[in-house]
């Protein structure tokens, strides 16, 4: 839909026409998501108060669940039909409704414009329309019209909302998100009205101040894979600093399998922490090893951290005998070597999978 500006009686605000049709169609259009993409601001990032606010975990601020203009109750966003309450605004009518913000009554500020849930008059102060790198921390990537997740935000308006951010290149514009299509830009300050939506808090800092790597660190990185020149290594956390305490196995390398049997690591059936691993404890023998001791495979130590799933059938067919194992398939990163020496101990470590002894082996060489 095309639409033009033209200009109100009074002249503090500009109108667009057809923005009461476009908000009608927001609504009442379903939100699509992607299946094959997974959201990155799940439910579970959020803390949800009971004051219709939420804070976002990985950001660190806090937002109000509902866009300015609505209403909260029954634990939604409500769009009102009181016709004094504003819900659209220029950019410097954003800006002026945020610096008059007062606590004329409970739950109510300038304008008589409600943010849900907000009583109290220093609460007031702290909130302020956020910068566009705030803003877009709350599109939802996989999801369109509205772009933003909805059990967060219910009732969210699929429509662009401002940011306090000015385009740097033309002093007439500035940057909005339009969570219809999740899309970013910046649009001229005048002649166009959106949604507000206000945060308080300051954005945690994703990274550190970059500096030379110190002398120690940059010996501790130098392994052949790092660089050590690198200014960004001291933000990573070292191996070292996960794996020091777990047990050694003959090599001085980690033993996870142990790690696992001890209950040092407990690793999660899914993401979620809810479902519950399916443990089959079975041992099977390969005696075909020539001189080489048997092989002793343990279904109880993989099954206790892999569905059935990783491996069958994909790797291993489901039946013993079936699969054509040998060193030559392993190194050559098939069957074991899928996962052993890659994530798993190295195929080099003999005694870790030949295990059983038997009156054709010969002495231990390794």
């Amino acid at each position: 839909m095309q639409f033009r500006v033209v200009p109100c009686m009074r002249q503090k605000y500009n109108c667009v026409l057809g923005v009461t049709l476009l908000a009608m169609s927001a609504v009442a259009s379903a939100q699509t998501c992607d299946p094959e993409r997974l959201g990155n601001t799940p439910t579970k990032r959020f803390i949800i108060h009971d004051d219709a606010t939420v804070t976002d975990r990985v950001t660190g601020l806090v937002w109000t669940r509902c866009a300015v203009g609505q209403t909260w109750a029954d634990g939604t966003c409500n769009d009102t039909s009181i016709k004094q309450l504003r819900s659209w605004f220029s950019w410097q009518g954003a800006l002026d409704y945020v610096a008059n913000m007062d606590h004329k009554r409970p739950g109510w500020t300038g304008y008589s414009t409600p943010i849900a849930g907000v009583t109290n008059k220093e609460e007031l102060k702290e909130w302020r329309l956020p910068t566009i790198q705030e803003l877009r921390t709350l599109i939802d990537r996989h999801c369109e019209n509205p772009a933003i997740n909805l059990e967060v935000f219910p009732n969210a308006p699929a429509w662009g909302f401002w940011s306090a951010s000015e385009f740097s290149e033309g002093p007439d514009y500035a940057w909005q998100v339009d969570f219809k299509t999740g899309e970013t830009s910046a649009h001229l300050k005048v002649g166009v009205s959106y949604h507000l939506r206000l945060v308080s808090g300051s954005l945690i800092p994703t990274s550190k101040k970059r500096e030379a790597a110190t002398e120690s660190a940059a010996a501790r990185w130098d392994d052949g894979i790092h660089d050590p020149a690198n200014p960004d290594l001291e933000l990573l956390q070292h191996p070292d600093d996960v794996t020091g305490t777990l047990p050694r196995d003959g090599r001085g390398e980690e033993d996870w399998a142990k790690a696992l049997i001890d209950g040092v690591i407990k690793p999660r059936a899914s993401r979620d922490g809810a479902a519950e691993m399916v443990v089959w404890d079975q041992d099977l023998i390969f005696k075909e090893t020539a001189t080489m001791p048997h092989v002793r495979f343990p279904h109880k130590l993989h099954s206790m951290w892999l569905a059935c799933e990783n491996c069958h059938d994909q790797i291993f067919p489901a039946r013993f005998g079936q699969s054509d194992i040998s060193m030559a398939s392993i190194y050559q990163g098939r069957d074991c070597g899928v996962c052993h020496g890659k994530v798993a101990f190295s195929p080099n470590n003999c005694e870790r999978c030949h295990s059983i002894e038997h009156a054709g082996s010969g002495p231990r060489w390794w």
